[in-house]
């Protein structure tokens, strides 16, 4: 995946979404991206980093500046961090920024 492919997903995702409600594009190059998703939750974004060269992925719900919920595959392979838990790692396979959105709509649905 290239940087540019990952900004689109996260463009079309977001534009669908109704618990968005904008995006910080912080840094975008040919090799690293990295964003902050805004939601409509007060002190609630979603930080999202992706780095070409390492490959790392990393998509962080962080509400009142702490991280909530998350998925990355930084150190030891793709893991979550449950929203039980989020200091815990739990192996998972791949997500894509879809499929963490889809995870963070849920969460507020139900809550």
């Amino acid at each position: 995946m290239t940087t540019e492919q990952l900004l689109h997903e996260l463009r079309d995702e977001c534009d669908r979404s109704t618990l968005v409600e904008k995006i910080e594009e912080r840094v975008v190059d040919q090799d690293v991206l990295d964003a902050r998703v805004h939601l409509t939750k007060v002190k609630t974004f979603i930080g999202v980093f992706y780095n070409l060269d390492t490959d790392k992925t990393s998509f962080a719900l962080i509400s009142n500046e702490s991280r909530i919920y998350g998925v990355d595959n930084a150190k030891r392979g793709w893991h979550r961090h449950p929203f039980e838990n989020p200091e815990k790692h739990e192996a998972c396979d791949p997500v894509s920024f879809a499929q963490f959105l889809s995870e963070v709509e849920a969460h507020y649905r139900h809550e």
